[in-house]
């Protein structure tokens, strides 16, 4: 292989391979990333098993094709260090030879056979998803993925798609997040799955351009995922979600409206006077305002209010203050509205375009 390749363009790729190459394993091979170089491209591939990565560089000029595989750790901090626009690729059977003004890399290789294959998306997807609102929807429902290895079902995102509309919802068992979008083309049959979160993390961040396109295909215990520049492949999560409309609640009678950042500001400025014992905000809603107050025992206390539209009886209700930062911070419409029924029962965050957060309640007396 001899190939010179844009360095920048380079390290935005090594940087998605990356997060995919496993960092610590008895398999050294997969603590490698391999370089293919082709006619006019160059693809970047790491694999964990469970995920894999195909990464195209097209900034590059290609003397000799063929493959390398090198320790990925290694070679991305090489082109982040460098300073040069361009870097030079030559490898033979056990060297790999990186080129660049006043600097000459020499770094081992591993065995191109060796390297455990990473599927590719052929024929014809599931469905087609606007990049611009997958990134919506992602950003929505990862919030609330279970991380704890012990509710193996809900640690990933559930992709339930029906015709032409998809729905992406994410549990821990404490809230719901749910996510609506339509989907640009849609065919075959109802595709129902669970996505890890890592897989979900790695597709956020290779995703493109809102204006572009992502192809999906179901292959087995499999998803491909097609972008503009990658193509990701995940083994999905078994077992069965939750039955995740019936956790949603009916319309509550108790409604109120407000500014997103108002909220956000006001619940992180209470979550100051909190600790492990009393870990809630008390929230109490009347007709133009909501009071906020909060305390830590041997620390103090705290009140904030903030104006809101507010339609039905006055109530005080409690929750967790991070759960709620962290979906005021995935909610890029100005105002939000909450619904509530009763001071034990779930409440409901309706933010952008229809997507909704479950939250419960936390018991403050």
């Amino acid at each position: 292989m001899k190939v010179r390749m844009n360095r920048q363009e380079l390290a935005e790729a090594l940087v998605a391979v990356g997060s995919v190459a496993a960092s610590r394993t008895p398999k050294e091979i997969l603590e490698c990333t391999m370089i293919e170089a082709h006619k006019d491209h160059c693809v970047l591939i790491a694999t964990n098993l469970e995920i894999g990565i195909r990464y195209t560089v097209a900034q590059v000029e290609v003397d000799e094709e063929g493959p390398v595989v090198v320790a990925a750790d290694k070679l991305t901090q090489i082109v982040r260090e460098s300073t040069d626009e361009v870097l030079e690729f030559n490898s033979d059977d056990s060297i790999c030879h990186v080129r660049g003004s006043g600097a000459h890399y020499q770094i081992y290789t591993k065995p191109p056979a060796e390297f455990p294959p990473t599927a590719e998306l052929s024929g014809k997807p599931d469905l087609t998803v606007d990049a611009g609102l997958l990134r919506r929807m992602s950003e929505w429902t990862v919030l609330a993925a279970a991380r704890e290895n012990t509710r193996y079902a809900i640690n990933g995102v559930l992709w339930d798609r029906n015709g032409k509309e998809l729905v992406m919802v994410a549990t821990d068992g404490r809230r719901l997040s749910q996510a609506k979008g339509k989907l640009e083309s849609a065919d075959g049959a109802k595709l129902e799955n669970i996505v890890p979160v890592k897989s979900m993390g790695v597709l956020h961040r290779v995703l493109g351009p809102a204006d572009t396109n992502v192809a999906v295909k179901a292959t087995g215990n499999q998803l491909v995922f097609k972008t503009a520049k990658a193509t990701i492949s995940t083994s999905l999560v078994e077992g069965q979600f939750p039955k995740y409309q019936d956790v949603i609640p009916a319309k509550g009678d108790r409604v109120a409206t407000m500014k997103t950042a108002d909220l956000l500001s006001a619940v992180k400025r209470s979550a100051l006077l909190t600790n492990e014992e009393s870990k809630g905000v008390r929230m109490a809603f009347f007709a133009d305002h909501l009071k906020l107050t909060s305390r830590a025992p041997t620390q103090g206390e705290s009140t904030i209010e903030i104006p809101i539209e507010y339609s039905g009886a006055d109530m005080e209700i409690g929750f967790n203050p991070t759960f709620l930062v962290e979906a005021l911070r995935a909610i890029s419409a100005d105002e939000v509205r909450f619904e509530m029924s009763e001071s034990n029962r779930p409440g409901v965050l309706r933010g952008d375009e229809g997507n909704l957060y479950v939250v419960m309640p936390v018991n403050l007396s």
